[in-house]
């Protein structure tokens, strides 16, 4: 973010629903957590109470799944989309990927299981050497720890909103009809799609290097492979990153 603040871009970073320690509002119910029905109306509600009309859109992990939704349902008031990481939610269990991305997915099937995921993830368990290699858990610690984003996630109660998000948009049915969301109209801005190597764990490229097909002109689409040891590339990498957005924005 530094580094398009640097050059001239207003930039505004809400903590959406369910932000993890508490800091954002939670609702309970899962449906509170839809991409389509909810969540996308708070990204237009932060717009409409910051008088901003239309914007570039961008988006990592989940955001970028709501960025893609957002892009596609108000295209009058996105400029650019950038998605890094995720790729259209229309294509993530869908294609030549399908499969792999599916097995690399197991724990969004474990999510579904109320009180039993929440417990996992407050004991510190399932993910107790991270989600990926060594190399990106030492890159991600300076992170976790200014962020403080497991701060009072003890407790299993705290982990339900964050995983409502999954409920909501990825659950079992998700799996078998092979989309994060029901049918999405095309993407008709110009879109950059960024994919990280550290990625690997949880996301394959398939899903991310094949979301043009739901680019229609007069957008166009374009695909950039960033080598980072982490998925959260924009915080332990932001240089490439931002050098890579900044390229993107400054043609339009």
């Amino acid at each position: 973010m530094p580094g398009l603040v640097q050059k001239g871009f207003r930039v505004i970073a809400p903590d959406l629903r369910g932000a993890i320690n508490g800091e954002s509002d939670a609702p309970q119910g899962v449906q509170a957590y839809n991409l389509q029905k909810e969540l996308v109306k708070d990204v237009a509600g932060i717009m409409d109470a910051l008088d901003i009309g239309k914007a570039h859109i961008v988006g990592h992990d989940w955001g970028s799944a709501l960025a893609w939704v957002f892009a596609a349902l108000y295209p009058d008031r996105t400029l650019q989309l950038v998605a890094m990481s995720v790729g259209n939610p229309n294509g993530y269990f869908k294609g030549d990927h399908a499969n792999e991305q599916k097995q690399k997915s197991w724990y969004i099937a474990f999510f579904s299981l109320r009180g039993i995921a929440e417990w996992a993830m407050a004991s510190g368990k399932l993910f107790a050497e991270g989600a990926g290699p060594k190399e990106a858990a030492e890159v991600e610690r300076p992170m976790v720890e200014q962020l403080g984003m497991l701060k009072g996630m003890d407790k299993p109660e705290a982990w339900t909103s964050g995983l409502n998000w999954y409920r909501a948009n990825a659950g079992l049915t998700n799996f078998l009809t092979g989309s994060l969301t029901t049918q999405l109209p095309p993407v008709t801005c110009d879109v950059l799609q960024l994919w990280f190597t550290g990625d690997d764990p949880v996301c394959t490229e398939g899903q991310a290097k094949t979301s043009g097909q739901f680019v229609k002109s007069p957008g166009t689409f374009r695909y950039e492979r960033i080598d980072s040891p982490s998925h959260f590339a924009p915080w332990t990498d932001p240089e490439p990153v931002s050098a890579s957005i900044l390229n993107f924005l400054r043609k339009a």
